[in-house]
């Protein structure tokens, strides 16, 4: 009886000392949010600040994030990110084409320096129809004020443009796509013209599914062929923006 007792005794030494390592590295799980690097990274659960924060501003998005590289926090940061503007100009840095049964010279994008502008020129007159194919060409915009939209969600802003097309051009779809979960968050074909039309699209409509809004990943701008067979001409979309509502 006297061995049970001593094993038992080691067993509860043993266990107390498992649980203090533990809970030690869960105290311990999230320095920052976002590595002190300028881009907000998201993580789920709650917040739980045990130490002091401080906050800093990110002089290329006008955005301002909290620091907590000197806090320890139970559970992982999810906060949105504080905007400070009422328009952020998407400027367009990083655009890259993409495609699908479909040559490459078909349509090709003009661009001027730092510009929330765009010219795409396309040509679809030799095309051949094929409806039985799944076929597109576009660019994907990944150069965006940031990643986390949902407080443009919350806080009723709205990703608006101009466009207007030349030629036989008729039509071009938008898609917000949400890289992390692998879905189109948005998508809308648009119907083109040779007077000047605006898109504008509120955000606020999506507060009910929010979080789809988490990790918007790139603004793409897409041509189906089977749309556009024998057109040819140029589209232009300019001032792309994520502006805030005005009221009144």
């Amino acid at each position: 009886m006297e061995i049970f007792n001593v094993i038992s005794g080691v067993c509860s030494i043993v266990g107390l000392i498992v649980s203090l390592f533990v809970a030690s590295k869960v105290s311990k799980m999230v320095k920052s949010n976002n590595d002190n690097k300028g881009e907000l990274q998201c993580g789920d659960g709650n917040q739980k600040i045990a130490k002091e924060k401080a906050a800093f501003a990110d002089n290329h998005s006008s955005a301002t994030y909290n620091d907590y590289s000197n806090a320890t926090i139970n559970g992982e940061i999810d906060e949105y990110p504080t905007l400070l503007e009422d328009e952020y100009p998407v400027v367009i840095k990083d655009a890259v084409k993409y495609s699908k049964e479909v040559a490459d010279d078909t349509c090709d994008l003009i661009l001027p320096s730092n510009s929330n502008t765009m010219c795409f020129v396309t040509d679809f007159s030799s095309l051949i129809s094929k409806p039985e194919q799944s076929k597109w060409i576009g660019y994907s915009i990944k150069s965006l004020p940031m990643r986390d939209w949902r407080s443009f969600v919350d806080d009723d802003y709205a990703l608006q443009f101009d466009y207007l097309a030349t030629g036989t051009m008729q039509e071009i779809q938008i898609e917000l796509n949400n890289k992390h979960t692998n879905q189109k968050i948005y998508q809308s074909s648009l119907k083109l013209g040779h007077e000047e039309q605006k898109f504008v699209l509120r955000l606020s409509e999506y507060k009910d599914i929010i979080d789809d809004w988490k990790f918007v990943d790139e603004i793409c701008f897409v041509f189906f062929p089977e749309k556009c067979i024998g057109k040819q001409g140029s589209v232009f979309i300019s001032n792309l923006t994520i502006k805030k509502i005005q009221r009144g």
